[in-house]
């Protein structure tokens, strides 16, 4: 897969690499892997600066944040802080959707990895909703 999903657990921090070209259905498989595993709530980090391009396009990217962010929102389950890693050649989609999906979350972008870590561990994770007020 074109976008690796790895989990730690203690630091409640989700990480995506993105690797070659990225396709919309990779990117759907990435972002439910996330809501399957349970992980909305965790900070995110995806990191694409490996990736040589995408066929994912403004629209297309927009059109699956609203979806994602209207299902979190009608299941009353939080979304955690989203850090974007991308060079400047490629920044502008990143800079797009961090002002589409910031209404219900931190977004931010950087550079660096480390920058976006630094910037993830300052921000406080948000609890899902106990199973016993499902």
């Amino acid at each position: 897969m074109p976008i690796h999903l790895e989990v730690f657990h203690p630091d409640r921090i989700a990480v995506g690499v993105a690797r070659g070209e990225i396709s919309l259905e990779e990117y759907q498989k990435f972002v439910m892997e996330i809501v399957q595993s349970g992980l909305l709530h965790y900070r995110k980090m995806i990191d694409v600066t490996a990736a040589t391009s995408s066929a994912v396009g403004r629209d297309q990217l927009l059109a699956l944040e609203a979806k994602l962010s209207a299902g979190a929102q009608a299941e009353n389950r939080p979304r955690g802080p989203l850090a974007i890693v991308t060079d400047r050649m490629r920044g502008d989609l990143a800079l797009v959707f961090k002002e589409m999906s910031s209404k219900d979350r931190p977004v931010e972008v950087f550079r660096t990895v480390r920058e976006a870590r630094q910037w993830l561990l300052t921000q406080p994770v948000r609890q899902p909703p106990s199973r016993e007020a499902c």
